[in-house]
């Protein structure tokens, strides 16, 4: 700079200055602020002043963006606090911070930065920065200036105070030798042990005592001068004259008594004698209008008169000594403001970073680590490095049959169990593995230093055999598994999120395949799920556009060979791919909840459709629509109002009507589902049970619930005369459904040897391609009008 005063006093330089800006006075800055801010982006010292401004803070400021003009307002002009970004353009906040150490100005600091993550600027205040903050939180800038110069000025009062001690130590020779003396430690129990020792020295005494308040509030011995004889004796007691003059030492007096007579209390002459006391002085310990104690000199050999020059030495030692003590009190809460401030902080970094209820890493932490890990991977992968790769894998689980426990037993307990949970994963794992819980019951695993899958598979197996052990929740002993996905570390992987998700995918592939297992990631599963959100954005399509379409499969009665109604089951008319069948899309449509608008839709459409045959059949015997609900669509609330809505718009006797359930939504939601049944009876709705046999496969709930119809899985009937265990569980499904009086369906008859068999044990009701297979609903039609024109 050729000229600094004209460069940074002038319009068109780089420091700019402002008038006074008036803010508010709740904020605690009740004085005009000067401030040097050093920022090189126009908008960001605009931010900066339109948050002060917003706080009614007064001030006035100077923006400077070099090290040059920062040095040079540094030596020119006075400010209150400087605010400093990081990351300037030939220049840092780093660096600002180091000119200011070397100008000697004890000025604070407060660096405002965007692209600093808080842990270094927390480091950075470690290193003697006053205090920072994010440009994204700003509005905590007023807080934060408040801070400092309180800080600040704690600071200037202790120095004061210091200064002022000093000083009259020094004003006569025998305060100098004390005052010498005290400054030797700063440790305050040092400080008073050696002016009860410099007093009893300087003035020729038996004893100089120190009274301070114990924990009781109660004025006790604290500091025997070290030439007492029985100092050890008279520690922690308490002196009656010390109570006698209360009065007169909380008005800031000193008590001198050159002689112990009969003229005295009866209190104070017993007490004299116990100490063998001929003439005591008590000066109080008395600071800002606050009784800390008292100094009591004593004299036991004889009477002494205390002069004017004695008292007032030891007025000015107690004031000393006051003044210690409370600067000491300053001192440690000041120390315990700060211990506090850093041991929130820790928290603060802590909570942000671990899971509340387990204390595990959150995914903001486990993030990081494999960010971390990712990058030392790819380091040490390149073909420049000598080191050999880290190898690693990422481990993602997810808690078998989790909802069903949180539901049954509560909240709490299944807090307690993801609790217990994380407990043993952490006993299993090494002490360089890293444990997460992402949320809800799932959890990430991170294996650091292996040497290849093998080594992840048996922690797998460690993980599986720990949650095979029984846990012991609320008086209910439980057992959990959990699906887990593997993700092998791999040079394709760019970013931590990209092994979460592939460790995911992996994870609810092993779920789909069988619970309590693992799966290994391989691109094909990631292939399948682009595919699969490409289907369920498609048939979102197909839900709006009306591509869905159904198919109506006749129910037969075995006996008689009569068409007594039938099962609506969804098909999907795609505009490219042709007809795909229900297994191809149900499940996304219940993972995506699309499954809710398909249920109302084919509800609605079937009881239509069956309706429309009535009229068009008017001598036929009522025919019953069955209709199946997924749980999610069952236990909506709304559901019997739309129900009702539906059959009395397309005018169907609600008879004609029947809800097929599988076994899952009655387990699991037994209360509500019981409601909702007995709501279904009172309308004469009938509900069957679907896929009997491959859920819980347990009859003996089936009484606990208004069921009219059992249906036998295809599974159950396909081995039918090839497999007599089979048989054996279908025939014994049959009697014992018939015995509690269901109604009993077998689904997937195909051929003539199935159909015997179901006739020959009363089975009531058949459905499968032997009949017929689902048909459109014209093909439906036409089949049970020639049935009914043979009949």
């Amino acid at each position: 700079m050729n000229n600094p005063d004209s460069q940074v006093k002038g319009q068109d330089s780089q420091v700019k200055s402002m008038n006074e800006s008036k803010l508010k006075k709740n904020v605690g800055l009740n004085r005009l602020l000067h401030l040097l801010i050093v920022e090189d982006v126009a908008q960001d010292v605009e931010l900066i002043l339109l948050t002060l401004e917003s706080a009614n803070i007064e001030f006035t400021y100077d923006s400077v963006s070099t090290a040059t003009d920062f040095e040079y307002c540094l030596d020119h002009h006075v400010y209150d606090v400087v605010l400093s970004d990081y990351r300037l353009t030939n220049f840092n906040g780093s660096e600002a911070f180091k000119v200011l150490e070397r100008s000697g100005k004890e000025i604070p600091f407060v660096l405002i930065t965007g692209s600093l993550g808080e842990e270094s600027a927390v480091e950075f205040i470690k290193a003697g920065m006053t205090d920072y903050v994010l440009k994204d939180r700003l509005f905590r800038l007023p807080m934060v200036l408040q801070r400092a110069l309180d800080e600040l000025e704690l600071r200037h009062q202790q120095k004061a105070a210091i200064a002022q001690i000093q000083q009259q130590a020094w004003r006569e020779t025998i305060i100098n030798r004390i005052g010498q003396s005290m400054r030797e430690t700063l440790v305050l129990e040092d400080i008073l042990q050696r002016m009860a020792d410099e007093l009893h020295t300087a003035l020729q005494l038996s004893r100089c005592l120190i009274f301070q308040p114990n924990s009781n509030d109660q004025l006790c011995i604290t500091f025997v001068s070290s030439l007492t004889p029985d100092k050890s004796s008279l520690l922690d007691q308490h002196c009656p004259w010390l109570n006698h003059f209360k009065d007169v030492l909380a008005q800031a007096k000193q008590v001198a008594l050159n002689t112990i007579d009969s003229s005295l209390p009866s209190e104070i002459q017993e007490a004299a004698a116990v100490y063998s006391l001929h003439s005591l002085l008590l000066t109080p310990l008395y600071y800002q209008q606050t009784y800390l104690g008292a100094i009591n000199l004593h004299i036991c050999d004889q009477p002494r008169e205390w002069s004017e020059h004695e008292l007032a030495l030891v007025r000015e030692i107690a004031n000393q000594c006051a003044i210690a003590i409370h600067q000491a009190k300053l001192y440690q809460n000041a120390q315990i403001e700060i211990a506090e401030r850093k041991k929130m902080e820790g928290k603060l970094r802590h909570d942000a970073l671990h899971d509340a209820l387990t204390n595990l890493p959150n995914r903001t932490l486990i993030l990081d680590r494999l960010h971390h890990v990712l990058k030392r991977f790819q380091r040490d992968a390149h073909p420049s490095s000598a080191q050999a790769p880290n190898k690693f894998a990422v481990l993602f689980l997810d808690l078998d049959r989790f909802k069903v426990i949180n539901d049954s037993l509560g909240h709490i307990a299944g807090d307690q169990m993801l609790q217990m949970v994380a407990q043993r994963l952490s006993a299993v794992l090494r002490a360089g593995d890293s444990l997460a819980r992402l949320g809800g019951d799932e959890f990430v695993v991170l294996i650091e230093g292996i040497q290849d899958l093998s080594d992840a598979i048996e922690v797998v197996h460690r993980i599986h055999e720990t949650l095979k052990k029984p846990m012991a929740l609320d008086s209910h002993e439980v057992t959990v598994g959990a699906s887990i996905g593997i993700v092998f570390s791999a040079a394709h992987y760019t970013h931590p999120a990209q092994l979460l998700r592939d460790a995911d995918t992996a994870m609810y592939r092993a779920k789909s395949k069988q619970r309590g297992s693992y799966e290994v990631f391989d691109t094909s599963m990631h292939l399948q799920v682009m595919r699969q959100l490409q289907l369920e954005h498609e048939l979102r399509h197909a839900i709006e556009h009306q591509e869905l379409t159904l198919h109506y499969q006749p129910m037969t009665s075995l006996n008689s060979k009569q068409i007594l109604g039938f099962e609506a089951l969804v098909r999907w008319q795609h505009p490219e791919r042709g007809l795909i069948p229900p297994n191809d899309f149900i499940s996304i449509a219940e993972d995506t909840g699309l499954i809710i608008p398909i249920d109302l839709w084919v509800l609605r459409e079937a009881c239509q459709q069956l309706s429309k045959w009535q009229a068009c059949l008017p001598g036929h015997h009522p025919l019953f629509m069955s209709v199946n609900f997924s749980g999610q669509q069952f236990l909506q609330s709304n559901l019997m109002s739309q129900i009702d809505q539906i059959l009395s718009e397309v005018n169907l006797d609600p008879r004609q009507l029947r809800i097929e359930l599988t076994e899952s939504v009655l387990i699991e939601k037994t209360k509500v589902a019981t409601e909702i049944l007995n709501q279904l009876v009172a309308r004469h709705i009938q509900v069957a049970l679907d896929d009997f046999g491959t859920g819980y496969s347990s009859l003996s709930y089936l009484h606990r619930f208004p069921i009219h119809t059992l249906k036998i899985d295809r599974s159950f009937i396909s081995p039918l005369g090839n497999n007599p265990e089979n048989s054996e569980i279908v025939k014994t499904i049959v009697n014992l459904g018939l015995n509690l009086g269901l109604e009993i369906v077998a689904e997937g008859i195909e051929t003539p040897e199935q159909l015997q068999f179901l006739e020959e044990h009363h089975c009531q009701i058949g459905q499968g391609y032997y009949f017929s297979k689902p048909l459109e609903a014209k093909a439906a039609f036409a089949l049970l009008n020639q049935q009914t024109k043979i009949l």
